[in-house]
């Protein structure tokens, strides 16, 4: 019997950190946005300059931004600690444009981003800049997106799963969590993973440069994922290197679309 016991306290471990895949649709809203135009600009990357028609144009689009809920779909697709996400806006009558210092873009089409957990790197598949092949920037984890997250005693239920709550507060980010421990995966979208489960709901609030409310929401699950959990493939770039090929292509004319 001790060996037994031996035995199967030897497999726990095991058992625990078992990977888990599936995919996940969260419905997303980002509400009470404020933009300090002034703070904007001042967090341009270096060596960024706006002229003074691109300048009136970006304060125009955060006036308006600002009035404005939005709710989009997104598809979070899971594998242990690598998350993929695609974010789908909806069609509306006056589209808000994305905002860059290198033009704007059809606020409509979605975004591919790409988070491991472990190895701390999110990559993303940048705007269509008319390439056959998109570009791709890698980079790593900031302080800021890693969160030391307060697990709380309290239990409930989303989507049939056991779910507990995660708190974080600091000066930029508030942000309150539902995880499942049942699903062995440590993503999450963004930043708000690194949990010991899978996020299904979350409330946050942020105030680091732009600030807004936004909320997930799990709309449906499946333990199955519909996408292999890989980052997305193009031309390899620094961050650096795409925002000088936008400027240099900007200044040329040209206009990007997604």
């Amino acid at each position: 019997m001790r060996y037994l016991i031996l035995f199967f306290a030897f497999l726990s471990p095991i058992t625990l950190l078992a990977q888990s895949e599936g995919t996940i649709e969260f419905s997303v809203t980002t509400s009470q946005m404020k933009m300090e135009f002034d703070t904007v600009m001042a967090n341009l990357p270096e060596g960024m300059q706006l002229d003074s028609a691109m300048a009136a144009q970006a304060a125009q689009v955060f006036e308006s931004m600002q009035n404005e809920q939005v709710t989009a779909t997104m598809l979070l697709h899971y594998s242990g600690a690598k998350a993929l996400v695609e974010t789908a806006m909806p069609d509306r009558r006056n589209p808000v444009p994305n905002v860059s210092p290198f033009g704007s873009f059809d606020s409509n089409t979605g975004m591919t981003q790409f988070y491991d957990f472990e190895e701390r790197v999110i990559i993303m598949k940048m705007p269509d800049t008319g390439e056959s092949v998109p570009y791709v920037v890698s980079h790593e984890f900031q302080a800021i997106d890693f969160i030391d997250w307060m697990l709380v005693d309290v239990d409930s239920t989303i989507l049939g799963h056991a779910v507990k709550k995660a708190e974080f507060i600091s000066d930029s980010l508030q942000a309150v969590v539902w995880y499942a421990p049942g699903i062995a995966s440590t993503a999450g979208p963004h930043q708000f993973g690194n949990l010991p489960g899978l996020p299904l709901s979350i409330d946050a609030v942020m105030s680091h440069v732009i600030s807004a409310k936004i909320s997930f929401v799990a709309k449906s699950l499946k333990e199955v994922a519909e996408k292999p959990v890989t980052p997305p493939v193009g031309i390899v770039v620094t961050q650096e290197e795409y925002m000088k090929i936008m400027m240099e292509k900007f200044s040329e004319g040209d206009q990007f679309v997604p």
